[in-house]
């Protein structure tokens, strides 16, 4: 859930959900429905929650069908919440309430932000009663999920920032390898060029890339402060303890980029991925969910890992979702026994969910033929292996405050009105005021 720094100095989370927890229940009685018990029928009813729209939204809708002609027995009921701090914040208030959700979707980057205490851990015996066991997991995934030495969120998939080129204005810039793929980068100053050659082509930009976007702006730094060995730490009360060496790298990289030819100093979230739609860019950096938009275009296009730009491992910013059992006052075991069915049934037929550009979480997925099979998706598979997940602290993940925040800090640098140091300092400075203030989990 993200949190208001200002509002929270005087109300804590806690409190917050607690103050709410009416407003959660009414809600569960209504539109978002709840844990129940096995109904009279022998059916057993069961809730399940997710904040997946779109392309993601109808391939959810497939992986909940699938289940439900699997299980029969089960009446499954399916609620979809606007993704970001509204979802995390009713998923809170419900399971506070009571009135949670028997399985839920949670970014594995959220699990701090959410509130550990909200979601039981998984049960490995039961797992693997279902033929499911950790090694079949990349490993920075688990441990991203492994807390405390429990396992407290499934993972479905890996989602990383990828690499997305077109092959046409590659091949004109001589940017391909004899095999059509790209060829190879190696080093910083290697993609700085090749972005200059597609410039040349497309006359307009060679890289689109959402300077002005809180997530593409972070999903790249976060990357490349990796790649430089940068790490951080958030003692309580702070200061944060920050590699700001490689933090003003990673934004003097950002800065060299954003030089308005290799990429812009102004481009939104949206009109990122636009650009490389309509060609007015060689290259793309977002996740791989943006795949759809480059097929819906028509261009020839691919996608690749993101490269090792600095040192020799090419760590990528990358998130998970992952399924949660919400913690329920009184637990049905029939019905969380199918909880657990249905956490392996959707990762079992991920593929489809794989088509949209995540990377399947279960090996035996993303080792299959199938999957290997689908072009350009499974090109990147490897970033899973070199994931490189937000901070674990309480105001980190996927859609948060940090993330927003860093966001900011970014954008000035991408734009010129920050220098790298500036920018590493106003960064810096933000972490303390939270540290700070407190957690208020």
């Amino acid at each position: 859930m993200t949190l208001d720094p200002v509002r929270d100095r005087a109300l804590s989370r806690r409190s917050f959900l607690r103050a709410s927890a009416v407003g959660a229940g009414a809600l569960g009685a209504t539109s978002l429905a709840g844990c129940g018990s096995v109904a009279p029928g022998g059916t057993t009813p069961l809730a399940y929650w997710n904040f997946f729209t779109g392309g993601d939204g109808a391939r959810m809708v497939d992986l909940i069908n699938s289940y439900r002609a699997e299980a029969p027995d089960v009446d499954v009921t399916a609620t979809t919440l606007e993704w970001g701090s509204p979802y995390y914040t009713k998923l809170a208030m419900a399971v506070e309430g009571g009135r949670g959700p028997d399985l839920a979707t949670l970014h594995a980057s959220r699990l701090e932000t959410f509130g550990l205490n909200l979601v039981d851990s998984w049960d490995l015996a039961e797992l693997e009663a279902r033929g499911i066991t950790l090694d079949q997991f990349p490993e920075p995934v688990v441990e991203r999920v492994t807390l405390d030495g429990e396992l407290k969120a499934l993972p479905l998939d890996t989602h990383p920032l990828v690499l997305f080129y077109n092959t046409r204005i590659c091949e004109e810039a001589g940017l391909l390898a004899p095999d059509g793929s790209l060829a190879p980068i190696q080093g910083a100053e290697a993609f700085l060029d090749a972005g200059r050659r597609a410039a040349e082509v497309t006359g307009a930009n060679g890289i689109a890339y959402g300077t002005n976007d809180a997530l593409a702006s972070f999903m790249l730094f976060w990357s490349v402060f990796n790649q430089l060995g940068g790490e951080m730490s958030f003692p309580e009360g702070g200061p944060a303890v920050v590699d700001r060496e490689a933090m003003v790298g990673a934004m003097d990289f950002i800065a060299t980029m954003c030089d308005g030819t290799i990429a812009s100093k102004t481009q939104d979230g949206a009109g990122a991925p636009a650009a490389f739609a309509s060609e007015q860019a060689g290259f793309l950096l977002i996740g791989p969910w943006e795949v759809a938009t480059a097929q819906t275009a028509g261009i020839p296009f691919s996608m690749t890992q993101f490269p090792a730009l600095f040192g020799d491992t090419a760590y990528c910013r990358a998130d998970s979702h992952s399924l949660v059992l919400p913690t329920q006052r009184s637990t049905e075991p029939e019905v969380r026994a199918k909880a657990y069915d249905m956490a392996v049934s959707l990762l079992r037929n991920s593929l489809s969910w794989a088509e949209g550009g995540h990377i399947p979480a279960l090996s035996e997925v993303a080792e299959s033929p199938e999957y290997l099979a689908l072009d350009p998706q499974s090109n990147y598979r490897g970033a899973a292996q070199v994931a490189a997940f937000d901070p674990a602290v309480y105001f980190a993940g996927s859609g948060s405050t940090f993330m927003s925040r860093a966001g900011q800090s970014l954008q000035g640098v991408g734009t010129g009105a920050l220098t790298p140091d500036q920018g590493a300092d106003d960064l810096i400075a933000w972490m303390d005021d939270q540290l700070a203030l407190g957690s208020p989990l």
